[in-house]
């Protein structure tokens, strides 16, 4: 067992990232375990949860499927695991993150420790200034759900290089979904009510923004809403067809309608701010701020009762 095995599989480890579950509160997944029931008997829950993931008889359950509506046509999807999945999840994210922070592009700035979109906002402010004023404002369509799962795994691995882990990631990313009457699998797509989705997601745009700040083009990427910045059109142009490509082989597309190639003088909007020349300002900043939100916190939005 490795020293990565050894800090995963430990009783320190789970207890941290039951605490973390817990105080994340949240409803019950498809088996209907409550953060109150679990608690009840918390030690020996832990105990044995701890002993399945080490013996190899730990198995992930479907996310329980739960359709809100939104209007009387629309509804929003949650897809909620359960509380002992979110347990082991967090258990590995606590050892993944000191390692992929060591990796990660300076460009990515979503789901990571002591980053937030103000962060992205400055990092154009500042390239603008240093010059780079042509803009390629992109969105990714339906990213989560888009992401290949083998394309996912090999990415996974580039990080950690470890069968057992990357056979527990491949079980909860091929879960599936339950409504309580049927199970869907899934060969694409990974749920975002899962603790590990955030962090899985960044592990497979690494590969876009090591291709965009290899070059001398600028990145400024928060989760699937980036900007690549240039300082020529004629670059930015190009910028644009290769990121069609790359994306193309990662099995994601750019929708055309809301992508474009802009300038400072023109103007454009981002993470729920107007940048036009030198100024940077709010937009409908409450409601930007609430999608922002939902988006950070992934890993306990679709829980909250």
């Amino acid at each position: 067992m490795d020293c990565i095995l050894n800090d995963f599989l430990n009783h320190h480890n789970f207890r941290q990232a039951w605490a973390k579950v817990a105080d994340n509160q949240g409803s019950s997944g498809i088996d209907r375990e409550t953060i109150d029931k679990f608690a009840a008997d918390e030690e020996n829950n832990l105990v044995a949860l701890l002993e399945s993931v080490v013996n190899n008889t730990y198995t992930p359950k479907p996310l329980l499927q739960v359709l809100i509506p939104k209007d009387q046509q629309k509804f929003r999807e949650l897809k909620i695991p359960t509380v002992r999945d979110r347990i082991v999840q967090q258990a590995l994210l606590n050892v993944l993150y000191p390692i992929t922070e060591n990796i990660f592009s300076d460009s990515s700035f979503a789901y990571r420790p002591n980053l937030s979109y103000l962060d992205a906002i400055k990092k154009i402010a500042f390239w603008r200034d240093h010059g780079f004023l042509w803009v390629l404002d992109a969105d990714i369509v339906t990213f989560f759900d888009s992401i290949d799962h083998q394309k996912l795994l090999l990415e996974v691995r580039k990080v950690i290089d470890n069968p057992r882990i990357l056979c527990l990631i491949k079980a909860w990313i091929t879960a599936g979904i339950s409504n309580q009457q049927n199970t869907i699998a899934l060969d694409r797509g990974i749920p975002q009510g899962a603790v590990i989705s955030p962090l899985l997601s960044n592990v497979y745009l690494h590969q876009l923004d090591e291709y965009i700040t290899k070059s001398d083009l600028k990145l400024v990427r928060y989760a699937d809403d980036f900007v690549v910045l240039s300082d020529t059109e004629a670059k930015i142009r190009v910028a644009y067809t290769q990121v069609v490509q790359l994306l193309n082989i990662m099995g994601l597309k750019l929708n055309a309608e809301k992508t474009k190639i802009t300038h400072f003088n023109k103007g454009f909007q981002f993470l729920g701010h107007g940048f036009f020349r030198s100024a940077v300002f709010p937009i409908d900043e409450k409601k930007e701020s609430s999608r922002l939100n939902r988006k950070k916190k992934l890993t306990s939005r679709q829980q909250k009762k």
